[in-house]
């Protein structure tokens, strides 16, 4: 008997935000979706989505809207940066 998957496991892991930033952005150009970052320090995790993930998630990249925004997760990837996030 095969074990049954679990019904929130991601479909794609990016183990290093940073590095896989152009990736990222062009694979989820024009797609909608459910997205985690996770702290590879800390093991936190902030859950979001977005109708658009490329443009959404490039505001993450954007230093003037993380260092704008009150969100907890902008906080955190100003303060541990993006390398040390999966996403």
């Amino acid at each position: 008997m095969s074990a049954k998957p679990n019904k929130f496991d991601p479909v794609v892991t990016y183990s290093n935000s940073d590095d896989q930033k152009a990736l990222i952005l062009k694979v989820n150009s024009g797609k909608s979706g459910i997205y985690r970052w996770k702290n590879l320090i800390n093991g936190l995790t902030y859950i979001g989505s977005g109708t658009d993930l490329s443009r959404r998630l490039n505001l993450y990249y954007n230093l003037k809207y993380l260092t704008k925004s009150k969100m907890v997760i902008c906080k955190a990837l100003k303060k541990y940066k993006h390398s040390n996030f999966s996403l």
